[in-house]
């Protein structure tokens, strides 16, 4: 395939590769969030969760906000939401999690545009003291394809920069660091010194994914969480579970995410 060809590729499958498609029954995927957050929270025995999801659903700001950030995006088809639990249970969860927990210190790697690190900025907005998310990426450019070695092909849209649906929206709490994981982690934990959240989004192989919980784990506060995505694409995420002796909480995909012959899991969280 000529460089073209996979740049027309990757435009013509950013609906389904992009988060935050349109879905065609958004009433379910509103009912499949909230269901699953519920549960989550009776499992961490936070009440707050669920009432959490009901304070992003009045965040219309939010949603419009994106919508004007991704309106003059050819990369994006979807340019209009009916809500913002159409972003799937991965982003809402987040913010859940943040609102919940009330979580001031929070590292996560892996921001790509940006989408779930905006919803983690809203919630912080929310919280009480001086809050920080510190975002760590290793940007995959339009132009020269993944920097990741883990088969995932997301890409960021040609001219932008990772997180750039967060504009100047959340400047004050958000601490942007550009570079492979394995080599500025240990410096923002340092920096940061007690976590209460952290969040594994960046390459999905095991080296990467081992480091970074075994980097993160020590600096997490009592009943603070560790959270890692796609955790099927090996099996890092469980075999750390087993050696720190947690019982880790599995999430699913989102119905339209799922495919055949897959796990039909999507992310995991352990708590210290």
């Amino acid at each position: 395939m000529t460089r073209q060809e996979l740049c027309e590729a990757r435009i013509s499958t950013a609906g389904r590769s992009v988060p935050g498609r349109a879905h065609h029954d958004y009433p379910a995927q509103a009912d499949f969030v909230r269901r699953h957050v519920a549960a989550l929270g009776g499992w961490l025995e936070l009440p707050d969760l669920a009432s959490s999801v009901e304070a992003l659903v009045a965040h219309d700001d939010l949603k419009l906000h994106i919508e004007a950030m991704v309106q003059d995006v050819a990369f994006f088809r979807t340019k209009r939401w009916e809500g913002l639990l159409a972003f799937g249970l991965y982003r809402v969860t987040l913010y859940a999690l943040t609102r919940a927990l009330n979580a001031t210190s929070v590292i996560e790697t892996g921001v790509l545009h940006g989408l779930s690190s905006i919803f983690i900025l809203q919630a912080m907005l929310e919280s009480r003291g001086r809050p920080r998310l510190i975002s760590i990426d290793c940007p995959s450019t339009y132009r020269d394809g993944p920097s990741n070695r883990d088969g995932f092909t997301d890409t960021l849209p040609p001219g932008q920069t990772p997180g750039w649906i967060i504009g100047d929206r959340y400047r004050d709490l958000w601490d942007l660091r550009l570079g492979r994981s394995v080599e500025l982690l240990r410096g923002a934990v340092a920096q940061l010194g007690t976590l209460d959240l952290f969040i594994h989004d960046s390459e999905h192989t095991d080296e990467t994914m081992t480091f970074e919980f075994e980097t993160t784990w020590p600096a997490l506060r009592c009943g603070g969480l560790l959270v890692a995505d796609n955790i099927d694409a090996n099996t890092a995420f469980f075999d750390f579970s087993r050696a720190v002796q947690r019982v880790p909480f599995v999430m699913p995909r989102d119905p339209d995410q799922r495919v055949p012959g897959g796990s039909g899991i999507r992310f995991g969280l352990i708590r210290k």
